[in-house]
């Protein structure tokens, strides 16, 4: 149960991270919009694996 929500989490904080891109952007804060900008790449590929292997293990266990 605290996998699947650190999983949903996670997927929640992929979609909210553009977001405060955008904020940043928009209250002038170019230096926070930069720096988030450029760790976007780690940000997403970590998320990404984050969220597959829960998946991963979930359809590992479902097929036994």
């Amino acid at each position: 149960d605290a996998q699947r929500k650190m999983a949903w989490f996670a997927l929640y904080g992929m979609l909210l991270y553009p977001a405060m891109v955008v904020l940043c952007v928009v209250f002038g804060i170019d230096q926070a919009s930069k720096t988030l900008g450029d760790m976007a790449p780690t940000y997403f590929v970590s998320v990404a694996a984050i969220v597959a292997a829960f998946y991963g293990k979930s359809a590992l266990e479902n097929k036994k």
